[in-house]
């Protein structure tokens, strides 16, 4: 045997220890992707699936597995910050959330500060009573409600009537969007004659727009607080035969909005750019997980106002999911 040693030599040595090193490295798993926990209200419709695929694809992109978490729905504030607190639990790397209600996430988000994982804010920012995350990327809700009052006016500039629906109960994203629309109207000749809450789900929008229009038949303009509701609305001036008689308006532009702008049943709406807030906060997150500094804590993504006269010429790429994509 030595004689064998002796006759490869040190060149033919160092090529045995290289192929059982190679060997042995073969066998081995993969080291795994680190993990980073998504906490939501919701996780379908026009705003959460856009979001959800910018944070999908950038987490993808640069290398991490993405652990999502549904609440189902934002009556559902406990259940969420369960979910949260099971992501720490799990020790991911980090959590991106839009909490339903920020207020409610002052001792979960302590509890994912003392376990050193970054909470990043994706699509609202998180602020407790003493307690913030460490990023955000997100749009202002009452930049939203100022956008939406904007065009209320440039719609009904002698001034009209205006049925609201307000978006889920208790959900702070859609009362700030109302109270500061609500700001920017005083002292108008616009009015809110009718205002409602309600489940965000298509069906209820629709049937809430409907009898809105049977209550108040001359109503000039219907609110909607997101597309889900304003799709809704659209759908019911549709099927009432006020298309461009009546206008409407709301924020979000999902693909459902955009048909109905085009059909002539949606005439003002304020896009955000979910797919844009997930990719940032994505981006924030690495950058934190890797302890680089941050270019800024909180990405304040811009709002694009679009009516009949822009929407062809509108990159939709930050504001739509590919076409059947789904979390």
């Amino acid at each position: 045997m030595q004689s064998q040693v002796r006759a490869l030599g040190k060149a033919g040595v160092a090529g045995m220890v290289a192929s059982i090193g190679l060997l042995f490295l073969a066998g081995q798993p993969a080291h795994a992707a680190e993990k980073i926990g998504v906490s939501m209200p919701n996780i379908k419709g026009p705003w959460f699936t856009p979001v959800l695929y910018g944070i999908s694809d950038e987490a993808k992109k640069l290398g991490y597995d993405v652990v999502i978490q549904d609440a189902g729905g934002y009556g559902n504030v406990d259940k969420q910050v369960s979910q949260f607190q099971n992501l720490v639990v799990q020790k991911v790397a980090a959590i991106l959330m839009d909490p339903a209600n920020p207020a409610s996430f002052n001792g979960a988000v302590k509890q994912a500060e003392a376990a050193k994982i970054p909470v990043i804010g994706a699509g609202s920012p998180i602020v407790a009573s003493d307690v913030d995350a460490d990023a955000a990327a997100s749009s202002s809700h009452c930049n939203v409600g100022h956008e939406l009052a904007k065009g209320a006016k440039t719609l009904l500039p002698n001034g009209g009537t205006i049925a609201v629906l307000a978006g889920p109960s208790g959900a702070f994203w859609a009362s700030d969007r109302l109270r500061c629309f609500k700001e920017d109207i005083a002292g108008t000749n616009l009015k809110i004659v009718a205002e409602q809450t309600s489940e965000q789900d298509p069906a209820v929008a629709l049937s809430l727009a409907n009898d809105f229009l049977q209550r108040f038949p001359k109503v000039d303009m219907l609110y909607g607080a997101d597309d889900t509701y304003g799709v809704g609305a659209a759908r019911a001036a549709q099927g009432a035969q006020k298309c461009g008689k009546m206008k409407v308006m709301f924020a979000v532009l999902g693909e459902a909005a955009e048909e109905m702008m085009r059909a002539g049943c949606a005439d003002y709406v304020v896009a955000q750019q979910p797919v844009v807030i997930g990719r940032s906060a994505v981006r924030m997150m690495d950058a934190l997980v890797k302890g680089k500094p941050l270019e800024k804590k909180k990405d304040e993504v811009a709002l694009i106002p679009v009516t009949m006269a822009n929407l062809n010429s509108l990159d939709k790429s930050g504001m739509q999911a590919p076409k059947g994509w789904t979390p």
